[in-house]
Protein backbone atom coordinates (compact mmCIF):
# COMPACT_ATOMS: atom_id res chain seq x y z
CA UNK A 1 0.00 0.00 0.00
CA UNK A 2 1.51 3.07 -1.24
CA UNK A 3 1.81 6.43 1.31
CA UNK A 4 -1.32 8.00 -0.75
CA UNK A 5 -3.08 5.92 -0.57
CA UNK A 6 -2.65 5.44 3.21
CA UNK A 7 -3.93 9.13 3.08
CA UNK A 8 -6.92 8.74 1.10
CA UNK A 9 -7.87 5.56 3.51
CA UNK A 10 -7.04 7.67 6.44
CA UNK A 11 -9.28 10.74 4.73
CA UNK A 12 -12.06 8.51 4.26
CA UNK A 13 -12.17 6.95 7.52
CA UNK A 14 -12.13 10.70 9.48
CA UNK A 15 -15.10 11.44 6.89
CA UNK A 16 -17.23 8.70 8.15
CA UNK A 17 -16.79 9.63 11.74
CA UNK A 18 -19.67 12.08 11.75
CA UNK A 19 -21.90 10.13 9.88
CA UNK A 20 -25.00 8.73 11.13
CA UNK A 21 -25.51 4.69 11.28
CA UNK A 22 -27.21 4.88 7.93
CA UNK A 23 -25.02 7.26 6.34
CA UNK A 24 -22.01 4.46 7.16
CA UNK A 25 -23.84 1.89 6.10
CA UNK A 26 -24.82 2.90 2.93
CA UNK A 27 -21.40 4.16 2.13
CA UNK A 28 -19.97 1.25 3.06
CA UNK A 29 -22.24 -0.63 0.68
CA UNK A 30 -21.56 1.89 -1.94
CA UNK A 31 -17.63 1.63 -1.92
CA UNK A 32 -18.00 -2.55 -1.53
CA UNK A 33 -19.86 -2.35 -4.22
CA UNK A 34 -17.46 -0.42 -6.27
CA UNK A 35 -14.80 -2.48 -5.36
CA UNK A 36 -16.73 -5.59 -6.75
CA UNK A 37 -17.86 -3.71 -9.79
CA UNK A 38 -14.38 -2.56 -10.50
CA UNK A 39 -13.23 -6.23 -10.41
CA UNK A 40 -15.95 -7.99 -12.75
CA UNK A 41 -15.92 -4.74 -15.28
CA UNK A 42 -12.05 -4.96 -15.22
CA UNK A 43 -12.48 -8.51 -16.11
CA UNK A 44 -14.61 -7.29 -19.01
CA UNK A 45 -12.07 -4.44 -20.13
CA UNK A 46 -13.88 -1.40 -18.51
CA UNK A 47 -13.06 -1.42 -14.69
CA UNK A 48 -14.26 2.40 -14.46
CA UNK A 49 -17.66 2.06 -15.66
CA UNK A 50 -17.76 -1.73 -13.98
CA UNK A 51 -17.35 0.65 -10.53
CA UNK A 52 -19.63 3.59 -11.24
CA UNK A 53 -22.38 0.61 -11.67
CA UNK A 54 -21.28 -1.30 -8.64
CA UNK A 55 -20.85 1.52 -6.46
CA UNK A 56 -24.17 2.67 -7.44
CA UNK A 57 -25.47 -0.66 -7.01
CA UNK A 58 -24.42 -0.87 -4.03
CA UNK A 59 -25.47 2.37 -2.52
CA UNK A 60 -28.63 1.62 -3.77
CA UNK A 61 -28.87 -1.45 -1.95
CA UNK A 62 -27.44 -0.23 1.43
CA UNK A 63 -30.35 2.34 0.97
CA UNK A 64 -33.19 -0.24 0.22
CA UNK A 65 -32.19 -2.87 3.13
CA UNK A 66 -31.23 0.01 5.39
CA UNK A 67 -34.35 2.01 6.22
CA UNK A 68 -35.99 -0.87 7.81
CA UNK A 69 -38.02 -0.64 10.46
CA UNK A 70 -35.19 -0.93 13.30
CA UNK A 71 -34.87 -0.61 16.86
CA UNK A 72 -34.30 2.62 18.31
CA UNK A 73 -31.28 2.70 21.21
CA UNK A 74 -31.98 4.34 24.38
CA UNK A 75 -30.07 7.62 23.69
CA UNK A 76 -32.41 8.06 20.52
CA UNK A 77 -35.50 7.04 22.52
CA UNK A 78 -34.60 9.88 25.06
CA UNK A 79 -33.40 12.66 22.59
CA UNK A 80 -36.64 12.58 20.52
CA UNK A 81 -38.33 12.24 24.08
CA UNK A 82 -36.90 15.40 25.20
CA UNK A 83 -37.33 16.89 21.99
CA UNK A 84 -40.93 16.34 21.40
CA UNK A 85 -41.22 18.00 25.45
CA UNK A 86 -39.07 20.91 23.92
CA UNK A 87 -41.85 21.50 21.42
CA UNK A 88 -44.72 21.41 23.93
CA UNK A 89 -42.94 23.66 26.18
CA UNK A 90 -42.04 26.09 23.67
CA UNK A 91 -45.59 26.12 22.40
CA UNK A 92 -46.89 26.42 26.13
CA UNK A 93 -45.06 29.43 26.99
CA UNK A 94 -45.56 30.89 23.29
CA UNK A 95 -49.09 30.74 24.25
CA UNK A 96 -49.16 32.25 27.81
CA UNK A 97 -47.10 34.78 26.54
CA UNK A 98 -50.00 35.67 24.14
CA UNK A 99 -52.67 35.50 26.10
CA UNK A 100 -51.01 37.56 28.96
CA UNK A 101 -51.59 34.18 31.46
CA UNK A 102 -48.80 33.70 34.01
CA UNK A 103 -48.03 30.48 35.77
CA UNK A 104 -47.49 26.18 34.80
CA UNK A 105 -50.00 24.72 32.83
CA UNK A 106 -51.87 23.37 35.37
CA UNK A 107 -52.92 26.92 36.27
CA UNK A 108 -54.09 27.90 32.88
CA UNK A 109 -56.69 25.65 33.09
CA UNK A 110 -58.49 27.66 35.91
CA UNK A 111 -57.45 30.74 34.93
CA UNK A 112 -59.28 34.28 35.33
CA UNK A 113 -60.37 36.74 33.10
CA UNK A 114 -57.75 39.55 33.49
CA UNK A 115 -55.13 37.33 34.16
CA UNK A 116 -52.04 39.18 35.57
CA UNK A 117 -49.23 39.67 33.21
CA UNK A 118 -46.45 37.36 32.94
CA UNK A 119 -42.93 37.93 33.44
CA UNK A 120 -40.15 38.05 30.22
Amino acid sequence: MSVMQKIIAIVLLFALCGCTALQERVTITGLAGAALGGIIGHQGGDGVKGAAIGGLAGTTAGLVFSTGKKKKTEYEKGYEAGYRQGQIDYANSSWRKKTGQCGNYKDLTKHKEGGAKCDE
